[in-house]
């Protein structure tokens, strides 16, 4: 039996507030990208983190959903 890391949009959203980041789990992912950005602006100083949990997010054994991963680039 085959076992696949799928990162979706709920996981995302989850690692996300993890981090701190304003976003809540009814948001669009439209929604969670403006959101994120305008929070990096305010504060830059979690563009690391949020780069580095995009990293990880796409690692080799992980499958992530195409319309996160574009979420994802935007932020990288």
């Amino acid at each position: 039996m085959m076992i696949v890391d799928l990162i979706d949009e709920v996981d995302f959203k989850e690692r996300l507030i993890a981090l701190g980041a304003p976003v809540t789990q009814d948001q669009s992912l439209v929604e969670v990208q403006a959101t994120v950005l305008s929070w990096l602006r305010a504060y830059p100083e979690q563009t690391p983190f949020v780069k580095d949990l995009c990293t990880e997010m796409q690692k080799d054994n992980t499958t992530v959903l195409p319309e996160v991963s574009s979420v994802m680039a935007v932020f990288s």
